[in-house]
């Protein structure tokens, strides 16, 4: 999952004045309506991060050059803030009109009949890929529009002169070649890596690419009444090889993990030669680290079958059933959806399109030569599932790789403590 990173102290100002909000306008949930002229207000909330921002502002302008009688009171709010403030607001039966979702959240809200559903929602759906599509499916109705494909997996940023220097004029093309090159690449001083060769360890990679190795075995890691299936020989292969590449193979560690940067930027700062991430992450070397000596390539196959992977649904908009001006949500939303627009803010956003029409458009992809790798393997991402804590689900992978990285714990019983924890707060939450 992407996010723009704060100080923890301003997350804390922000969480203390939660009430009066975390943006410049003054103005809550709940308090539109239509002023005496006619005009129609709409509060509309998202989380911040710089790109989504700007997007969202420029089609939010244009929108309204288009309907000069509806004004969109846009407020935003760092990530760690914004989920709790969304729950405060529908707890308090204050939301927003318009609200910004990532579509993990979605199914706490659409199972409480606390959204509204999708006109029309049963020809709309088939103009989205399945796995940004799933969080804001329920008993086959849409509640919610994805704008992005949440894909953290299938491309990996490279530096091409880093390979060039080892002997190495292409990607690799398959996983055994993958372990080769990392081991070529990684640069180490009195028994410190200054360099990583593949850095693979982020709080969703880790998660990531084990449920995707997993899948390109031919299993599932999915078992019955939302349970996980973690005890499966696929699933043990799968951590092993995550495991080795830290352990044994030694071509990344776990010093950066959790750290207040995320492994893209130590790929910008020159600190790995190939950092298996998200395709959102190519604005950070192009915007903010003003680097264009780099690459996003294609993650070979761990297997000989197809890449598929696991992903989540990513960000999209959804429409508060205790909004007084549903018709005029609806509308901004799905004006947001519409072909051009989306196609601009996946562009400005550096994101991946869930609808099929963007991703398949030529020109999309001659506007965003980097994201080939993603727009390629689109029709092979499975949903993740229907996931009731997506943190919890996450820390218990990450934590426990931690411990069998590190030699504290084996594999199998690293595996069985991530499946009983999890399959636990499943059913907690049923």
């Amino acid at each position: 999952m992407h996010f723009s990173k704060f100080m923890l102290i301003i997350a804390m100002v922000c969480v203390v004045f939660a009430e009066a909000g975390c943006s410049s306008s003054s103005s809550s949930g709940g308090d539109t309506s239509a002023d005496p002229q006619g005009k129609v207000n709409l509060v509309f909330w998202s989380h911040q991060e710089d790109a989504i921002v700007g997007a969202y502002k420029k089609l939010i302008s244009k929108y309204q050059t288009l309907h000069p009688d509806i004004t969109i009171d846009y407020q935003t709010f760092p990530y760690d803030v914004y989920s709790q403030k969304l729950k405060a607001s529908f707890s308090a039966k204050k939301p927003p009109d318009i609200a910004e979702f990532f579509g993990t959240w979605v199914p706490e809200y659409s199972k409480n009949d606390l959204l509204v559903e999708i006109p029309d929602s049963e020809n709309v759906k088939k103009e989205y890929f399945d796995a940004p599509l799933g969080g804001y499916l329920r008993d086959n109705k849409l509640y919610g529009l994805p704008l992005e494909y949440n894909i953290e997996n299938g491309g990996m940023l490279i530096h091409p002169q880093m390979l060039k220097d080892q002997g190495l004029d292409h990607a690799p093309s398959n996983w055994t070649e993958l372990v080769d090159y990392a081991k070529k690449l990684t640069v180490r001083e009195n028994n410190v890596i200054k360099v990583k060769g593949f850095d693979f360890v982020s709080a969703d990679n880790i998660t990531f690419t084990f449920l995707s190795l997993i899948l390109q075995q031919g299993a599932s890691f999915m078992g019955e009444d939302g349970h996980v299936n973690f005890h499966s020989p696929e699933a043990e292969k799968a951590m092993s090889t995550l495991v080795s590449l830290v352990a044994d193979d030694q071509v990344a560690d776990l010093t950066t993990f959790g750290s207040e940067l995320d492994t893209s930027d130590y790929f910008f700062q020159g600190k790995s030669a190939m950092t298996y991430r998200g395709p959102w992450t190519i604005a950070a070397g192009l915007n903010n680290y003003k680097v264009d000596d780099f690459e996003y390539v294609s993650v070979p196959s761990f297997t000989d079958n197809p890449p598929v992977f696991a992903a989540e649904s990513g960000w999209g908009l959804a429409v508060s059933k205790k909004s007084k001006q549903q018709e005029a949500a609806l509308d901004f939303i799905q004006f947001i959806s519409e072909k051009n627009n989306l196609s601009t803010w996946n562009t400005d956003t550096f994101t991946v399109p869930a609808k099929k029409e963007i991703a398949e458009n030529p020109e999309f992809l001659k506007n965003n030569p980097h994201l080939k790798p993603s727009l390629g393997i689109l029709a092979l991402g499975q949903w993740i599932g229907p996931i009731a804590d997506r943190d919890f689900f996450f820390k218990q992978v990450n934590d426990n790789f931690q411990l069998m990285a590190s030699g504290q714990q084996s594999v199998q019983d690293g595996l069985a403590n991530i499946e009983q924890t999890i399959n636990d707060n499943q059913d907690q939450h049923k």
